[in-house]
């Protein structure tokens, strides 16, 4: 193994195994609901760099868990590798016995909590109430299993992609709880939507590139023009550092991708790089992963993007975690210390960005008064 991001792949790649004989052992039992095929496991590789991988049928060289001398180990690429399971949220399991509609509609990626919703009905509802949303926010919160919110909003055909509807959410919450929230979703066809969506109270933007599949119809699919229009028009809102988007990162060459990482980076759009391993990771296809890792380091570090806003990812490579795909076990570490994880870092940023919001808002406001609108 030449590194934790080679043996991420790895997992992400072949799934993993749990021997019955090791099923019973507690810290395994609270890492997963029933530990059947299919379900998912999350596993900390080192401090701040985590996987979710799915559990398969015992198969030859695939991962496998292990039990030696009391310590639980992973088996993988011909060695024996200490890791950590994180735990499943008691309220995640409660949630998941009930088949509730919470436990359909959430999940946690390391230290954020995700919501996906999608308006639906004729009415184009949230498919989440709002005591639903504001009970499972209080219980992570109690619980310790989360320290900010993502909203990850589906495809809706309304101009503004349902985004709007957020708002009265986002208020609530942040009326309720000392917290940052994110917002994944589909650019609006009216880019002055985004200044409702900063105004309303969302931290952190992601409007992905490439990741988002499924439209209803053909004619559905949104354009990338769009895409950028409204990632660039974003960066010029946003606190710098919180306008993200998605890139796949897959086997061949990366030269395209280089391409990407610098447009973006130059228009103040930080870069994630979605895991996308070939059914086998060869050594070509790793080497290209260190060359991805390296360019996205250098190209936001020329950009001279602040890093404290991301937050470590299960299935992507960031601007954050890239030196747990380059550097040896025994050196690899976070690029920057995440805001989440500082009580005084997250308190001062929390007065910030009110009070930035609070101008911004105002200076639209006057805008469109000057403009006699």
């Amino acid at each position: 193994m030449r590194n934790y991001g080679q043996l991420k792949l790895e997992l992400i790649c072949k799934g993993l195994v749990v021997p019955d004989e090791v099923r019973g052992v507690s810290e395994i039992i609270g890492g997963y609901c029933d530990g059947r095929p299919g379900d998912e496991i999350v596993l900390s590789l080192t401090d701040n760099f985590i996987v979710k991988v799915p559990i398969k049928e015992t198969g030859q060289d695939k991962p496998t868990l292990k039990l030696f001398k009391g310590q639980v180990k992973l088996r993988c690429m011909g060695k024996e590798v200490d890791v950590n399971i994180v735990p499943l949220p008691n309220f995640v399991r409660e949630q998941m016995k009930k088949r509730s509609p919470i436990s359909e509609n959430s999940c946690i990626d390391g230290y954020c909590m995700n919501l996906f919703l999608r308006a639906v009905g004729q009415k184009n509802r949230l498919n989440l109430t709002l005591e639903t949303i504001l009970s499972a926010v209080k219980a992570a919160f109690e619980e310790g299993a989360a320290d900010l919110i993502q909203f990850n909003m589906d495809y809706c055909r309304e101009p503004d992609r349902g985004l709007t509807r957020l708002a009265p959410v986002v208020q609530a919450i942040k009326k309720e709880f000392s917290t940052f929230i994110a917002l994944r979703g589909f650019p609006p066809t009216d880019k002055q939507t985004l200044d409702k969506v900063y105004a309303a109270g969302i931290d952190l933007l992601n409007l992905p590139l490439e990741g988002f599949v499924g439209f209803p119809k053909k004619e559905d699919a949104i354009s990338q023009p769009l895409v950028y229009g409204a990632l660039e028009y974003a960066a010029k809102i946003f606190p710098a550092g919180t306008v993200w988007t998605e890139l796949f990162l897959e086997s061949g060459s990366i030269e395209a991708l280089k391409d990407k990482i610098d447009y973006l980076t130059e228009k103040g759009i930080l870069p994630l790089l979605k895991l996308v391993p070939p059914n086998i990771v060869t050594e070509e296809y790793y080497l290209h992963v260190i060359e991805a890792a390296r360019y996205l380091e250098k190209s936001v570090q020329n950009a001279q993007f602040p890093l404290k806003w991301l937050f470590p990812h299960c299935r992507y490579m960031s601007p954050l975690d890239t030196r747990f795909f380059i550097d040896p076990p025994n050196k690899a570490k976070l690029n920057a210390k995440p805001v989440y994880k500082s009580l005084l870092g997250r308190k001062t940023l929390e007065g910030y960005t009110k009070l930035r919001r609070k101008l911004r808002i105002k200076d639209v406001s006057d805008s469109y008064e000057s403009a006699g609108l």
